[in-house]
């Protein structure tokens, strides 16, 4: 269709790419919720999730998620993980190459 403006494609681990180890904020326009990419290259300082909850999806690469009370979780590419209301959290790669996408609500 001509004249049809379509939004250019985001490629989410070459945005974090950009700025390593530091959240890089996606446009949102009027979605109820808000994300964020980051490329993790060491332990990710303490993380405060939204007082609604959170999700934490890998995109690409492996990392551990280290919440309190010694639980923890392993995130590969693909997977993702519900964060609870307001709990802290610390984030660290296995390995190169950790994409990380942060989505929560406005």
């Amino acid at each position: 269709m001509v004249g049809r403006m379509d939004p250019a494609p985001l490629h989410l681990p070459r945005l974090a790419a950009a700025a390593p180890d530091t959240w890089v904020t996606l446009p949102t326009g009027a979605l109820p919720f808000a994300q964020s990419v980051l490329l993790l290259t060491r332990r990710l300082p303490a993380q405060a999730a939204h007082p609604a909850g959170e999700w934490l999806l890998c995109l690409t690469g492996e990392v551990v998620v280290d919440l309190p009370a010694g639980h923890w979780a392993r995130l590969r590419a693909g997977e993702t993980l519900a964060l609870p209301p307001a709990v802290l959290w610390h984030a660290l790669p296995t390995g190169d190459g950790v994409t990380l996408l942060r989505t929560m609500p406005v």
